[in-house]
């Protein structure tokens, strides 16, 4: 036997984002990149075993696999068959609910041993995350805690909070989905043998786009995915999410996604938020974005 195969996944990679995030984009392009045999589990739920916590997907099956001969309930039993990349998914999650220590103590027991484990942070920016998730009708989580749970992943993003481990990387999607070399530098990152493929496509889950479904399947890049914010940009309800803490993490984030731009200190326009961050804190002169505690009224 290969000595690589005394683990059962080379590689364990964590995902964790907000739904309309762009998860299922990006976890479809990793798997697209990734050699050898794959296997996704879906949205597991925290502190427990992700074999039996995931949920389906459009096909009805909570995983998604390119091996033939993968059997579920052995997975799910523990009787696993070898991985060169096991991805599993987290959505609308607190860090510390993911990263429970009961999850780290059975983490073997519940997935098998790994070679190497990575945490994958997504972030999308929250005008155009906000204007999808609202589209999509989600309720499962609020927005008001839905925008608590970004500003913690922004925050650990921004290397402010510390709940993943050292080896974790974390994911603009705006920059993402508009930034050939940033993906070819992801790829990198995760030790995939970058190709690009996957990135025109539309998953299924969830109906597809929030605004376009599955209208541009093969042509995911002429969706219009930085522009969303613009249908709600006078929905009072809409406005009331944004506040000045909110406004200056995603400032900050776009720096820290954009080398250039940072450099220059100034916001990267190709991700397609400056616009509406500067309308947002437009909107704070006539009091609909209320400044946060210990914020400075100028970040308004």
């Amino acid at each position: 036997m290969d000595s690589n195969r005394r683990f059962v996944n080379q590689q364990a990679l964590r995902v964790i984002g907000l739904s309309r995030s762009g998860n299922h984009a990006i976890i479809r392009w990793i798997l697209q990149q990734a050699p050898g045999r794959t296997c996704f589990l879906n949205c597991a739920e925290g502190k427990t075993n992700p074999y039996l916590s995931a949920r389906p997907l459009a096909s009805g099956l909570p995983y998604e696999t390119n091996d033939p001969d993968f059997d579920w309930e052995r997975e799910r039993r523990g009787e696993w068959s070898y991985k060169d990349l096991l991805v599993y998914s987290y959505e609308d999650s607190f860090l510390g609910y993911v990263c429970h220590p009961l999850f780290e103590e059975n983490h073997e027991r519940w997935l098998g041993c790994s070679r190497q484990r990575r945490d994958l942070l997504i972030v999308r920016d929250p005008f155009n995350l906000f204007a999808s998730r609202r589209r999509a009708g989600l309720s499962a989580v609020s927005h008001k805690t839905a925008v608590r749970i970004w500003k913690q992943h922004a925050l650990e993003a921004l290397g402010r909070r510390r709940y993943l481990g050292r080896s974790s990387l974390w994911v603009y999607y705006n920059r993402w989905v508009t930034d050939r070399a940033y993906r070819q530098q992801i790829a990198s990152r995760l030790g995939l043998s970058f190709s690009d493929a996957g990135i025109d496509r539309v998953p299924e889950t969830g109906g597809g786009s929030s605004f376009d479904g599955m209208r541009y399947d093969g042509a995911a890049q002429r969706m219009k995915v930085l522009e969303r914010w613009k249908v709600y940009q006078h929905d009072p309800a809409y406005l009331r999410l944004f506040d000045s803490e909110l406004i200056e993490l995603t400032q900050q984030l776009e720096r820290r996604s954009s080398p250039a731009a940072a450099d220059q200190g100034e916001v990267s326009s190709a991700a397609g938020v400056a616009l509406p961050v500067y309308w947002m804190q437009r909107q704070g002169e006539s009091r609909r974005i209320r400044p946060s505690p210990g914020m400075p009224p100028q970040a308004a």
